[in-house]
Parts: structure tokens; C-alpha cells; sequence
């Protein structure tokens, strides 16, 4: 049954807004708004355990639409009121409510890629790098230092659905020196002065670090790298934005995993 919700003064949507403004609110209730049939339809046929759809939020074109699942807690709200909680211009009329349920760090210290985002403080960026990492079939991505939150709305969008494959843990210093004491390597991605991306053999057990989109990797990491790469430009191009980078250099890792450095 769908329920009809059309005050704004309602509880339910002032919590839905906060959802979408409030990183506090995210953290405090463990929830996140996704948006859009793509990565609902996602959770809905993968249910992946870290993350529960719980809500589904419909303006009312979508009230009858087959779709729409008997077993999902449903509210409609008339099109104006929709318009007001969502953060999508042009919004497709539907979102979903999903909790999350972080697992703690967990790597696989037989094998595997993983990837390391250094201060990455674009939600577009951070989404597209977690969709690419997805596509790349990395095991899992590290958040180091003052990146941006993964769940507000713009990030969560970006991803294009890809959330629902992949972990995201925060990582600390004691964390790399686990993964380093099973055998990864540190690869840090420079403009300037690593070796060729294309004429690397990376190890089969790599962690790729991308840095921030103003300095790139952290002096800390770069330091740890036990490996640095750059992307070979022609000289008109001075450098690339981080998540075209990033993306480029996971795909030749995965192109190159059957190689050990």
C-alpha cells in the first residue's frame, strides 16, 4: 500500500531534505538518498549486504507504475512537493531511502587491486572514479585523508548504480601497513617524473593511489609508493582531470594484471 504524504511540514519529508543537504544527518542515521529507477532497480535485483533499499519516495505518475515493489515501504508525494526533496534538476520522480551497513576494513591478502583516493574532494569525481573501479573490477576502494563524503546525493548519482558492487572503507596508516606486510604495493600516480603508464608491469597485488585534483598525491603517500606512474601527454595538454586519469591507469592495471613487476 503507498502511502500519500502533501505537507512539507511533515516529518518524513523534512527528514528526506536533510537527508539530501545534511551530511550530519547522513552519518547520524546511517542513511542515504538515491535517486533515479537505474540504482534502485540496481539494490532491488543484487540486494548487496551492505547497503538495504528501506524506502521507496514516488511523485504520483509513478503511482501505478508495475515496477514499483509490494515489498518496499512506498510514499507518494504530488510533483511540486517532489521537486522540493529532490536534488535533480529535471528529476525522474522517484528515489529510494538505504541504509547502510559498513563492514569493517578487509582485504584480500592473496590477490587483488585496489583503489586509493587521496583527498579526493569532488563528489562528481569520487563517483565516477567508484564506477570506474567497479568496471575495472578492483576489490575495493580506500578512503584516505579529507575525501569528499561517498553518499551525498551528487556522488551517489555519479556512481550510475555501481555502489551496490563494490566496498568503500576509510583507511588509515595502519591499515596500508597491513596491506604492505602481505605484499601490496603502493602505486602512485605523478604528473611528472614516474614510469610510463603503458610500459609498467604492475604486480598482481596492487593499490593504485589517485591524489587530489589540486596536488595531487599527498607528499605522506608519495613517499610510501613503492611504485610511480604518469600518463604520457603530448605537450599540449598539461594534465588530466583526476577521474580520467584514475579511470585510464585501472583499466591498464587490469589490462596488465597477468604481468608481475
Amino acid at each position: 500500500m503507498i502511502r500519500e504524504i502533501t505537507s512539507a511540514a511533515n516529518p518524513f519529508v523534512k527528514h528526506l531534505r536533510a537527508l539530501g543537504t545534511s551530511k550530519k544527518t547522513r552519518q547520524e542515521s546511517g542513511e542515504f538518498i538515491i535517486e533515479g529507477w537505474r540504482g534502485i532497480d540496481t539494490l532491488l535485483k543484487h540486494e548487496p549486504r551492505q547497503y538495504q533499499l528501506e524506502t521507496l519516495v514516488v511523485s504520483e505518475e509513478w503511482k501505478s507504475d508495475p515496477r514499483l515493489p509490494n515489498a518496499i515501504d512506498t510514499v507518494a508525494l504530488p510533483a511540486p512537493l517532489f521537486e522540493k526533496v529532490s536534488d535533480v534538476r529535471n528529476a525522474q520522480g522517484i528515489l529510494g531511502i538505504v541504509r547502510r551497513f559498513p563492514a569493517p576494513f578487509k582485504f584480500d591478502p592473496d590477490a587483488g587491486h585496489y583503489l586509493l583516493l587521496d583527498n579526493i574532494r569532488d563528489p562528481g569525481n569520487l563517483g565516477t572514479l567508484i564506477r570506474s573501479a567497479v568496471g575495472a573490477g578492483f576489490a575495493g576502494i580506500l578512503l584516505y585523508g579529507d575525501c569528499v563524503e561517498p553518499f551525498n546525493p551528487k556522488t551517489v548519482r555519479s556512481t550510475m548504480g555501481t555502489l551496490a558492487f563494490t566496498q568503500l572503507w576509510n583507511v588509515s596508516d595502519a591499515g596500508l601497513d597491513r596491506m604492505a606486510e602481505t605484499g601490496y604495493a603502493l602505486c602512485a600516480t605523478t604528473g611528472l617524473g614516474g614510469q610510463n603508464l603503458y610500459e609498467t608491469a604492475f604486480p598482481e597485488k596492487t593499490v593504485l593511489v589517485v591524489g587530489s585534483e589540486a596536488h595531487g598525491v599527498s607528499d605522506k603517500l608519495m613517499q610510501r609508493a613503492t611504485l610511480k606512474i604518469t600518463i604520457p601527454l603530448e605537450t599540449e595538454c598539461e594534465s588530466l582531470n583526476a577521474a580520467v586519469a584514475g579511470s585510464i591507469c585501472m583499466f591498464q592495471i587490469k589490462c596488465g594484471a597477468h604481468r608481475t613487476a
